[in-house]
């Protein structure tokens, strides 16, 4: 007997795999959690190169856990610095734009994932996607692609998942709480899909949303290079074990490396730089 049953028959008339199936799940899409102001703003300008530093202190400023994390880097260990740093543009000056963006971006996805209930599963979400974004701006210097975009992508690549657990813990009346098994097999087969779907409705840009939707299977992106480069981080932060268990492929067979560049000489770049950003941004990220 299953939870909801009782011996004078079932709440519940349909299984909620069959419910996921079929297009009725769409209509949860409105209880989904839209992304909040300030994250927006950062992923706006997170694809912006030559944004102003005045626009990066302004959004910053306007949360404390945002301006907290942000400095508390800048006095860190890792800024090698003895100089205490007590404002936002001081920061940025020390660490340049590109490392507080990411920091910024970093923190904004990772309140949306863990403020959801998800419990471990939202925690290893933002460890995940944190490594992989790290990873990704490093393949992006070697494929020719954006470094700002890449880590966007990285950050988000799994974003899909967070919509398969929300239908899974707030399914509609009448449908079956999944078993575990069931939610493990359609995170693990469709959350590339529904990633796309968490796109759109958040009105990302269009070369975000596809690497998003394709990251599994870049070829069948429109443009598949975005999409490639997820792929492969992606596949680097889980032989590195970022946020995940450790696996141990030989990823240079992959064809996909060498379409986006990725050499030995980017590898070993990756594995000495990745794990030691990868600890200092999940520790800010706590």
């Amino acid at each position: 007997m299953r939870a909801g049953e009782s011996s004078k028959g079932s709440i519940f008339d349909r299984e909620w795999t069959d419910w996921i199936d079929s297009d009725d799940w769409r209509s949860a899409m409105d209880a989904v959690p839209m992304i909040p102001a300030v994250a927006r703003e950062v992923l706006e300008f997170a694809n912006d190169r030559n944004v102003p530093v005045k626009r990066i202190v302004k959004v910053v400023s306007k949360d404390p856990i945002l301006a907290s994390r942000v400095l508390r880097l800048a006095n860190s260990a890792y800024s090698g610095s003895a100089v205490q740093i007590t404002s936002i543009s001081g920061a940025i000056v020390r660490m340049g734009t590109e490392a507080v963006r990411n920091l910024v971006t970093a923190t904004c996805v990772a309140s949306i994932l863990t403020d959801k209930g998800q419990g471990n599963a939202g925690r290893e979400l933002v460890d995940h996607g944190i490594g992989t974004a790290y990873i990704a701006s490093f393949i992006a210097d070697a494929a020719g692609e954006s470094r700002d975009q890449a880590f966007v992508c990285g950050l988000l690549h799994d974003i899909g998942k967070l919509l398969v657990y929300h239908l899974a813990h707030h399914p509609h009346r009448g449908v079956r709480k999944p078993t575990g098994e069931e939610l493990a097999a359609v995170t693990a087969k469709r959350h590339a899909e529904f990633g796309g779907h968490m796109m759109q409705l958040w009105k990302m840009p269009a070369p975000l949303h596809e690497a998003v939707r394709f990251h599994h299977q870049p070829a069948l992106a429109d443009d598949p290079r975005p999409a490639a480069v997820t792929y492969a981080a992606n596949r680097l932060a889980h032989q590195y074990g970022f946020g995940c268990k450790a696996e141990n492929e030989d990823l240079m067979s992959d064809p996909v490396f060498a379409g986006v560049n990725v050499q030995p000489g980017t590898l070993a770049h990756i594995k000495h730089q990745a794990p030691m950003l990868y600890e200092v941004a999940r520790q800010l990220n706590a």
